[in-house]
């Protein structure tokens, strides 16, 4: 559903109004709480708009962000190493390794505790659409609104535990993605690209 009621206005007072508004945090959370009655729209370019009820022809729609949407904390159970569970954290310029401790909790009630192993920013001009953690553990990958990126994740027991996490090139034809995953086996990347298209690496 690719269509716009706002496109007859002149096209200064669309880019004046577009200067003003605040970056895309690429979340709907704050529209559902915007304090005034907004129409959602959700068309076949997998993309979540909305626009203002009482001025639906007075102004362009607001692209908030591509649905569905998938959960910013994923987690990997059985993991390559030692069976330890590992989550993975997602913000809109930030992704977070974590190792879970579950050895110590024994009965309802007590928490789990866990160690973050890796840390990654992005560049603040720059936010993180989607990402994914394979079940194994060994590889994670995110999307930002430019590229896709993959990480090989590594643990050496050489007297001291320490993590690595090295970075592995993807092929340049791939497209930022809406939504990616791994396969099963965590030998494959499938992902969703912005041009409506599913690769796999």
């Amino acid at each position: 559903m690719d269509f716009c009621l706002a496109d007859a206005l002149p096209g200064e007072r669309i880019k004046k109004a577009r200067r003003e508004e605040k970056p895309d945090d690429s979340s709907y959370h704050k529209w559902a709480h915007s304090g005034h009655p907004m129409l959602i729209s959700a068309g076949d370019d997998t993309k979540l708009y909305a626009y203002p009820v009482k001025e639906f022809t007075n102004f362009k729609a607001h692209c908030i962000c591509p649905v569905p949407q998938r959960t910013p904390i994923q987690v990997a159970l059985n993991t390559s190493f030692n069976q330890s569970p590992m989550l993975l954290l997602q913000s809109s310029h930030w992704i977070e390794v974590r190792l879970l401790h579950l050895r110590n909790v024994r009965r309802t009630g007590d928490y789990a505790k866990s160690e973050t192993v890796g840390r990654f920013k992005i560049k603040a001009s720059r936010r993180i659409i989607c990402s994914t953690l394979a079940n194994s553990g060994e590889f994670f990958a995110f999307s930002d609104n430019e590229k896709p990126t993959l990480y090989k994740v590594e643990r050496s027991e050489a007297g001291k535990i320490t993590w690595s996490f090295g970075k592995r090139k993807l092929p340049e034809r791939l497209p930022f993605a809406h939504s990616m995953i791994f396969s099963h086996d965590s030998s494959l990347l499938i992902v969703a690209g912005y041009d409506r298209r599913i690769y796999v690496s």
